[in-house]
């Protein structure tokens, strides 16, 4: 009955649109009243039940293609979690360097093919096809290659050479892709062309390699140019000992990295640090998220400004709205586009009028190739014939699936009607990761309708899919307002639908249209945010906040308020509308104490720089800490305190993105912490999180700096309790004086944060610090973060500027406005649950330093 229900309604309608929405648990609160035909309606265990009964199979018409079983390059995507990851790829197209970024980020053994095919046959590749020829050699190249393949099947990353073209290695390649990740690195061809310095036709026969890479791989990572290369046309040649290389890949090193760790199935976060306040956690458990609609189409003509889009959405979702081979690369290129300038998850959902032909082969091709690209969801619909849904669900690995449906039917009565009822229990009998359900209303009162729907769900026992409910179109703009996760939304630098039967699908309103209009329905509340400590008057953070208020559509306002004691913030917490502190010195530890709970970073660092309000619910009990995190920008009484710290975020960010090659996160690798304050321990956790094992820390006071380094020890030592340790693990280490040679058992410092102060706190001049010439020997340079940022240049970066001139050392500095920058982007997050648009506070900082005159201390500049 249900097939034959949904043969008379793809008859009457054609094919079902693949829809363009996200997914979600509705809120505790804030949504409107039931539906008045609610108490005449079925309930919904009684529905599905119903709908049980009904049929024994949830089949599709046999009109749809059955599928062919899957080939080796769509083989399962979860595999061993030390399986070796290897890379393929024509000539020039960046394997290399993105392999010493994979083997950077997943912490694993690089192998090269031409060091390994020395190591085995005593010869170079040149030599050996000098002296046996070429036949000889590509035959033991080949073999060569599969050993090494073989012999490092786990915790690597191996970068397969030009033997890959041979059909030989490929079959070897399909057949090693069932299990392990095999990457296909796809780069511009007119850059390769430049590069290799090729004419036209030598760079179409090497282009032809790209199809044949395809079909031997499982995944596909499209090389992005960097524009952070400073017009250097190949990372492999560039300079590397160019003081400024470290910054030349850093964009690339920042999307592989992310690529490889989801694909690994590697967390950044430990999730027992991780805090429920949060962005790092999955996107669907949070609330009144929205997912950005862009067509593959518009991008493919141009008319996509990334520039403008930043944080305009929390999912960007790519709809692929038309379909050749060709763009098969121009999606790879879009996706690889929208990670480096938005910098958040990845949706693939595609219509199902893709081509004149219309196959559904031609839609699962779409959803394959996405999977390909490793992207975090893929929206399927949910009246495909269940083989083609068990075939994605067999391959999605880390990607999470959407079950999709879009009712079109009005005189099924929508909501109160059943098929939509019967597409939920779809999802549920196929185990669909979320669930996203769309109806074309007929009138407004279909979105009490909605309401009632996502409240029916609500009920239902055992686990459910995570679902998103909402009307389409102009008649569906309350519902789409009041659904809480991943409502699909626009911008208005995007290109305005055209007409026709998709039309009514494209969404209307914005992130930000939306986020207002919670305000205005009383959904949000506008709250008062400051920042608080000994002297907060010349701070830089209200001119960030408020300007990612005002860019996000949040009616909140962020200010300054110096306090004393304790008893400052009790007397400001008696405002209901208060929203967060930042908190800076002399506090950030000081009110450790008086917090009720603490994110896992804070507690490790045992130092703070934001406070965020628990709140009473109606109950007079305050709810969990996951709840609370719903419950951010709305006001109400204050019972407690949540302590986190994003100091740590801030240093981490700007280290990690100027590290060169050369100084990659080792074994032996060591850094210097100056300073022995509330930034000082955030820059110590900041070390441990990147991986550092060796950190030092100095300090004026050394009876401060001992019970630092006492703090992180005993904390280091609490962590790998119960395992077995030659020596006691302490990695932090105090070195008492500017006089004390470098301690000869370690490397010299390839990274050094300074955190004390040079700027006016209470009248008084902070230290001045320059580091002993003798600490400064590392030959491959390192990275130089100035905390303070009060002052033009420091005698720190004075020093390492002309260090660096001298001994032509790679030194990279970073200033402190670069950290508060990053520091403020997570303590944003964190306080609002909204993703910060960065460049927007980054500009902010600017205008506000461009504004402030400069005076003089000791013939020292400072910013008034």
């Amino acid at each position: 009955m249900e097939a034959q229900s949904r043969v008379s309604q793809l008859e009457e309608n054609g094919f079902n649109e693949a829809s363009h929405r996200g997914q979600s648990r509705p809120p505790a609160s804030g949504t409107a009243s039931p539906h008045p035909m609610a108490s005449r309606s079925p309930s919904a265990q009684h529905m599905l039940d119903a709908l049980q009964d009904e049929s024994t199979s949830p089949g599709t018409p046999n009109r749809f293609v059955k599928t062919p079983a899957p080939d080796a390059s769509t083989s399962g995507r979860l595999f061993h979690p030390e399986a070796s990851l290897v890379l393929i790829g024509i000539r020039a197209s960046g394997k290399r360097s993105l392999g010493l970024i994979a083997a950077t980020a997943l912490g694993r053994r690089f192998v090269t093919e031409d060091h390994y095919f020395q190591s085995i046959n005593g010869l170079s590749r040149q030599d050996y096809l000098k002296v046996h020829g070429s036949e000889q050699f590509h035959q033991q190249d080949i073999e060569t290659s599969k050993r090494m393949l073989e012999d490092n099947k786990h915790r690597c990353v191996i970068d397969c050479g030009l033997g890959s073209l041979t059909s030989g290695l490929q079959d070897y390649l399909r057949r090693y892709s069932q299990t392990n990740p095999v990457v296909f690195v796809l780069r511009d061809m007119d850059q390769i062309k430049a590069i290799l310095n090729l004419d036209d036709r030598a760079a179409k026969l090497l282009e032809h390699g790209n199809s044949t890479h395809r079909k031997c791989s499982n995944f596909e990572f499209y090389n992005l140019e960097d524009e952070s290369m400073n017009g250097s046309a190949d990372p492999d040649t560039a300079d590397r000992a160019s003081p400024n290389y470290s910054f030349k890949l850093r964009n690339a090193q920042a999307d592989f990295s992310s690529f490889v760790r989801f694909i690994a199935g590697c967390r950044l976060t430990d999730p027992a640090l991780l805090s429920p306040f949060s962005l790092d956690g999955p996107v669907e458990l949070r609330t009144y998220t929205h997912a950005l609609l862009m067509t593959l189409s518009d991008f493919v003509v141009g008319r996509v400004d990334f520039a403008a889009l930043e944080s305009a959405g929390d999912v960007l979702e790519v709809y692929v709205d038309r379909w050749q081979p060709s763009m098969t690369r121009m999606l790879s290129k879009m996706v690889a586009a929208a990670r480096r300038a938005l910098g958040i998850p990845i949706l693939i959902s595609a219509s199902r009028r893709l081509s004149e032909s219309m196959t559904i082969e031609t839609y699962i091709a779409v959803l394959l190739q996405g999977l390909r690209l490793g992207v975090q969801y893929i929206s399927v619909d949910l009246d495909l014939d269940p083989s083609q849904i068990d075939r994605l669900r067999a391959i999605k690995g880390h990607t999470k699936l959407i079950g999709n449906y879009t009712n079109y039917v009005s005189k099924d009565n929508g909501w109160k009607g059943t098929t939509l009822w019967k597409m939920y229990q779809r999802a549920l009998d196929f185990k669909f990761d979320m669930v996203r359900l769309l109806n074309v209303p007929t009138s407004r009162q279909d979105n009490d309708a909605a309401m009632w729907f996502a409240e029916q769900l609500k009920d239902l026992p055992g686990p459910r899919p995570i679902a998103t409910i909402y009307n389409v179109g102009f008649l569906g703009r309350t519902s789409q307002v009041v659904n809480p996760v991943l409502t699909t939304v626009t911008h208005p630098s995007l290109p305005v639908a055209e007409a026709g039967r998709e039309h009514v699908f494209r969404p209307l309103l914005s992130s930000k249209q939306i986020i207002s209009a919670l305000f205005d329905s009383y959904i949000f509340d506008p709250l008062q945010f400051y920042v608080v400590g000994a002297n907060v008057s010349l701070s830089l953070s209200p001119a960030m906040h408020n300007a990612a208020y005002k860019f996000l559509g949040l009616k909140h306002h962020y200010s300054t308020k110096t306090i004393t004691s304790w008893a400052d913030i009790e007397m400001l917490a008696k405002d209901d509308t208060l929203g967060g502190l930042s908190v800076v010195q002399p506090y950030k530890v000081k009110l450790i104490p008086h917090m009720h709970a603490l994110s896992g970073h804070a507690k490790a660092i045992g130092a703070l720089n934001t406070l965020i309000p628990l709140r009473q619910q109606a109950s007079d009990l305050t709810p969990s800490l996951d709840v609370q995190a719903q419950l951010r920008n709305r006001a109400g009484k204050i019972t407690g305190w949540f302590g986190e710290n994003t100091d740590f975020i801030g240093i981490m960010n700007c280290v990690s993105r100027s590290l060169s090659p050369r100084n990659v996160i080792q074994p032996k690798t060591t850094s210097l912490v100056i300073g022995a304050g509330g930034m000082a321990r955030a820059a110590v956790y900041a070390m441990v999180q990147i991986g550092c094992k060796h950190i030092f820390v100095y300090n004026r006071t050394i009876s401060n700096t001992r019970s630092l380094a006492r703090h992180f020890n005993d904390w280091a030592r609490a962590q790998t309790s119960g395992v077995a340790l030659t020596s006691p693990h302490e990695p932090v280490k105090v070195i008492e004086h500017t006089t004390d040679p470098w301690p000869a058992d370690f490397a010299p410092p390839t990274i050094v944060v300074s955190c004390v102060t040079h700027e006016l706190l209470d009248g008084n001049l902070g230290a001045d610090f320059e580091m002993p010439e003798q600490w400064m020997q590392s030959l491959s340079g390192g990275v130089v973060v100035e905390m303070a940022y009060m002052t033009k240049e420091t005698p720190l970066i004075k020093q390492i500027k002309r260090f660096r001139e001298l001994t032509q050392r790679p030194w990279v500095l970073v200033n402190g406005i670069e950290a508060l920058i990053e520091q403020a982007v997570g303590q944003f997050e964190s306080m609002t649950g909204r993703k910060a648009p960065k460049r927007c506070m980054a500009d902010a900082v600017d205008a506000t330093i461009r504004q402030n005159t400069s005076y003089l201390v000791d013939r020292e500049e400072f910013f008034a």
